[in-house]
């Protein structure tokens, strides 16, 4: 009978488990919901007026979708976030507060499809996060 147990929990892996997995794997949760929402009052204010209201996109690029991070870019939420970091906002590079930062990029990971865990996103572990940040939005 155990053996049995084993081969169904084998199959739903095979037959239906294994899609969740890759795809929970592939879009970690690695900031909190109260970041990204205290990040989307950040963004409305230092941000919005060149990426747009709903990240979509005015003076500056867009930062939800395919456009803004496809998998062919191979962008890294580290790479991302410093350039976000330590270049924005423009015309007032730095700033903003460590975590001000980090409440911003929890904010357009929530926008890109990245669920909202636990942990809070850490300013310099978001700095050498080799995290894929590939947009699941379509």
């Amino acid at each position: 009978m155990k053996q049995g147990r084993i081969l169904a929990a084998v199959a739903v892996g095979v037959l239906g488990g294994s899609v969740v997995v890759a795809k929970a794997a592939s879009v970690p949760a690695i900031y909190t919901a109260a970041q990204a929402t205290a990040g989307a009052t950040v963004f409305s204010a230092n941000c919005a007026m060149c990426h747009g209201a709903n990240l979509e996109g005015a003076a500056g690029p867009t930062l939800v979708g395919q456009s803004f991070a496809a998998a062919a870019s191979n962008y890294t939420v580290g790479a991302i976030f410093g350039e976000i970091a330590q270049q924005m906002p423009a015309g007032n590079p730095g700033s903003l507060s460590h975590d001000q930062y980090a409440q911003v990029m929890a904010f357009i990971l929530s926008k890109n499809g990245y669920p909202a865990g636990a942990t809070a996103l850490d300013y310099n572990a978001a700095l050498g996060s080799s995290v894929p940040l590939v947009s699941q939005v379509k």
